[in-house]
């Protein structure tokens, strides 16, 4: 594998290092060699700095596009044989009032900045973004894909010194090649931008200007010149742990010996990068601490599919560009349902598997431990990049403890497992054009018979392609890709009847249940069109996902069987005006339809959203939704009907300069069967200094569904629905959050980080009935028509005789109604003690309780009794230590 990624990485083109792919010619900035370093003051006194012609062409693009900047900058850039240097002079005639807050790394603190984007793979895709205030806070990026992917999470190891004086702020920054990608050729051009913000003028300048209505950001980056033979730099690094963790909770019952008020435990583990060549990293972890300091949101899923959630853990999402396959031509156009052939949190997701041994009590692990992890990426000067992930969980058991016996049995609940991911993509024309390959692999040991439910193997692979002309004007994409499961009877049995695809519904053509099967396929496709730049915009699309195709068990996808179209018209005005300063209009339609041809989605979006002239930004959204098919809503039952619907949007930010800001968004939906729904959210923001920010964000939700799905219930006698009857009920639900935050920053290397989120849902049931007919929303009340429904409060169940002439047609349905309300605390101190090296001390604090009772009381639950749930707390502190050798 190696000595092909080697043979592929070639020579650049005189043509790449010339042009962009839109054939203009870029500017150049030029680097100057020096023996001696310069002094890492912020001051800019250092006689090298004379040496370097200073980049001064900065021009607006807010507030008054392609003006030349208000104030004068000017930027220097001087190497050794290890690092880069960049000098920073922010004229400002205004100097007492350069906005400086103090900020954590990585945040935004409401500052003036600079940033330096460095595309050193000089591949018009990449790019390294380093920010700074005038305060020292440091900021760094990493994007691909032209821009349409950023990786927030990377952390190089750089350093930066900044100064305030009268003549407005300076700053110095160091970074070391070892941080960067780049070829040994000996003479090198990198790609370079520099952006400047003034805060108090919302000035946003620009080297080299690119205008609103035009496409491309790497690949409109200056040439940097002046670089020649740079040594190959230390490319080993160590990041050693060690943490140590208490967890104190409740003593539960006191025969569930599993059951403890205290537990502590200890880890420790380390992570490795090393450049195996010029071009190509390797990451490696061996037993990593893969706990997430940031805590997922409180929600209640009451849909027939998994929920959706972001990836925190720093491996899995430093470099992530690499393996990210499709996405589109960077147009508006693009689908929701669109599947994912890499989703990372499939990595140590929680056990799959259930207990089977007898007992009263379990004990189950929480997440699949990770035994090692590694990945190898790079692009190459020629325009390859290539990388290749691999990832190996361990075997997990579950304790069950049987009181009558008093023995502990130790079930299998997760296999040994292997995980791959293989992606290479080649870049050509100045980044103006790919094309592709990605696969992904996942193979478990199912040597147990108690996980034959699992799937023994799982492959995908995927091509795709992105063509741009005309000066990045127009881009066409196109991306297809299969998928292969294999496994037990019972596996693909579960694949089958899974909510993504429904075999076993009773009037589908295209496809039908098999129980005996032991393996399924599909693909899956997608092709865009769309015009990039320019004051009107507009795009069309297509995609489809087979009924067999299946990634989930190492991306996402929340549905198959699915054929869509998407077209849009936009309107990008960026002139100001009295009353705005930029707008977006946006019209959009997008069918679809099953493989048996019904049509599932009839919609058109109308949207308008941009800046006003006192610089708050708006935006309004309305959707309507004819009368459709519904092939989900019995969830493997006959088709129904999805009513038609109105669903409309707005919303209306402050300006995010001020100490008080605000947000309020609102939205409304309503279908033709009574369905509607209210939300209300707002932010209000505090800063009352320049090291301490609040905010605190409301959240109310209220409003009926009209056919919310209850169960299935086998009746030879429902002729008409199939033999079962799919029964439903009007639910009213109520939900109440509010989400608080509060930063305290002592210095850009130790802050305090609080987030706490109250949160309360209810869901009252009534009015059950069943579906009447296939293919309507026509419903068979219960109590009504010759049926009879009584409910028996000692045992919490509904007794319905859909019959009521005969005593002997009947079915109990437990009462759903349900009431939760929950509290997560987390507080993290975080302490940067040197370059690379970090101290975190974590607090976490999970409150959550369940009630039978559905009324809705904000003063009850988020008064003195929230406080009265039993309380987890955990505390975590972890240090680790970067070196580089």
């Amino acid at each position: 594998m190696l000595a092909l990624l080697l043979l592929l990485q070639g020579a650049p083109s005189d043509s790449t290092l010339l042009r962009h792919s839109n054939g203009i010619i870029p500017p150049m900035a030029t680097a100057v060699r020096v023996d001696q370093a310069p002094a890492m003051d912020g001051k800019l006194d250092d006689p090298a700095w004379a040496t370097a012609t200073p980049v001064t062409d900065f021009r607006q693009v807010d507030p008054h596009e392609g003006q030349p900047a208000s104030e004068r900058t000017e930027v220097r850039v001087l190497y050794t044989d290890d690092a880069l240097y960049i000098g920073i002079r922010a004229w400002d005639d205004s100097a007492s009032k350069i906005a400086h807050h103090l900020g954590r790394r990585d945040t935004f603190t409401q500052s003036d900045d600079f940033r330096v984007l460095i595309d050193s793979y000089h591949d018009h895709r990449t790019a390294f973004r380093f920010d700074i205030t005038p305060t020292g806070v440091k900021g760094d990026i990493q994007f691909g894909d032209d821009g349409n992917f950023t990786d927030q999470s990377w952390d190089p190891v750089w350093t930066a010194v900044t100064s305030i004086d009268s003549l407005g702020w300076t700053a110095e920054e160091k970074i070391p090649f070892s941080q960067l990608r780049f070829s040994r050729a000996t003479d090198q051009i990198w790609g370079i931008r520099f952006v400047r913000t003034i805060l108090r003028k919302n000035e946003f300048d620009l080297f080299p200007f690119v205008g609103k209505t035009e496409n491309g950001f790497v690949s409109r980056f200056a040439h940097l010149g002046g670089l020649h033979n740079i040594p190959a730099p230390r490319r080993l690094e160590l990041l050693p742990y060690t943490s140590g963790t208490g967890t104190f909770q409740p003593r539960g019952p006191s025969a569930d010996p599993f059951s403890k008020t205290s537990a502590y435990s200890g880890n420790a583990g380390l992570d490795l990068k090393y450049g195996v060549s010029s071009f190509l990293t390797l990451d490696a972890t061996i037993n990593p601490d893969f706990g997430q300091v940031e805590l997922d949101p409180a929600f209640v899923n009451l849909t027939a599919f998994e929920q959706f959630l972001p990836e925190h853990r720093p491996f899995f999402v430093e470099g992530a560009d690499i393996f990210n396959f499709g996405g589109g031509s960077g147009g508006l156009a693009g689908f929701g349902s669109t599947p994912r052939f890499f989703y990372s949190r499939r990595i140590g997701r929680p056990p799959q598997g259930s207990t089977y041994s007898p007992g009263d009590f379990s004990d189950y692990p929480a997440n699949t431990s990770i035994l090692g992890a590694a990945k190898l990426t790079g692009k190459t000067p020629s325009g390859w990049s290539v990388g290749l992930l691999d990832a190996v969980t361990s075997e997990e058991n579950a304790s069950v403890f049987d009181t009558a016996s008093r023995l502990t049995s130790h079930d299998l609940v997760e296999p040994l497992s292997n995980f791959m991911v293989g992606r290479v993509r080649r870049t050509m024309n100045g980044g103006g054009s790919s094309y592709g390959a990605l696969v992904t692999a996942v193979n478990r040991d199912l040597s147990v018979p108690s996980l034959r439910g699992l799937k023994s193997g799982a492959y995908t692979f995927g091509l795709d392609t992105k063509q741009l002309w005309s000066q990045n004007t127009y881009a066409l994409a196109a991306d297809v890709g299969g998928s292969y499961i294999t496994g037990d009877t019972t596996a693909i049995q579960n694949a089958q009847v899974s909510s993504g695809r429904y075999y076993q519904r009773p009037d589908a053509r295209a496809f039908h249940y098999d129980p005996t099967r032991t393996s399924l396929a599909g693909f899956n496709g997608n092709v865009y069109f769309d015009k990039l730049a320019g004051t009107w915009l507009w795009g069309t699309a297509f995609s489809t996902s087979s009924p067999g195709f299946e990634v989930n068990d190492l991306g996402f996808q929340p549905r198959v069987d699915r054929i869509s179209a998407y077209g849009y018209l936009a309107r990008h005005a960026t002139t100001p005006g009295s009353i705005f300063r930029e707008t977006w209009a946006v019209l959009t339609v997008g069918p679809s339809w099953n493989y048996d041809g019904n049509p599932i989605q009839k919609a058109v979006t109308g949207s308008y959203f941009g800046n006003l002239t006192n610089f708050w930004f708006f935006q309004l959204t309305g959707s309507y939704g004819a009368r459709a098919i519904d092939d989900r809503l019995t969830r493997g039952g006959p088709l129904a009907v999805a009513p038609g619907f109105f669903n409309g949007n707005a919303m209306l930010m402050t300006d995010s300069r001020k100490a008080f800001t605000g947000m309020l968004t609102t939205s409304y939906f309503k279908d033709n069967e009574k369905s509607w729904q209210f939300q209300v959210s707002s932010q209000i923001g505090f800063r009352p200094t320049s090291a301490l920010n609040f905010s605190v964000t409301p959240n109310f939700a209220v409003g009926p569904t009209a056919a919310q799905y209850v169960q299935a219930v086998p009746d030879s006698s429902a002729g008409g629905t199939f033999g079962s009857r799919y029964v439903f009920a009007q639910l009213f639900q109520h939900e109440f959050d509010v989400t608080l935050r509060v930063n305290a920053t002592v210095s850009p290397n130790l802050s305090l980080e609080v987030f706490a989120q109250p949160f309360s849902f209810t869901g009252s049931y009534g009015g059950f009935k069943e579906l009447a007919q296939p293919s309507s929303f026509n419903f068979n009340h219960y109590g009504a028509n010759g049926t009879t429904i009584s409910y028996d409060p000692s045992a919490a169940t509904y007794t319905v005789h859909p019959n009521a002439a005969d005593s002997t047609d009947a079915f109990t349905l437990a009462n759903p109604d349900f009431r939760t309300r929950s509290l997560n605390i987390n507080a993290v101190l975080r302490w940067e003690y040197r370059p690379g090296s970090t101290l975190f001390v974590v607090w976490t604090q999970r409150r959550a309780n369940s009630f039978a009772d559905p009324t809705f009381d904000i003063s009850r639950d988020f008064d003195h009794q929230l406080f009265r749930d039993p309380p987890t707390n955990v505390l975590l502190v972890k240090l680790n230590y970067w070196m580089s050798l």
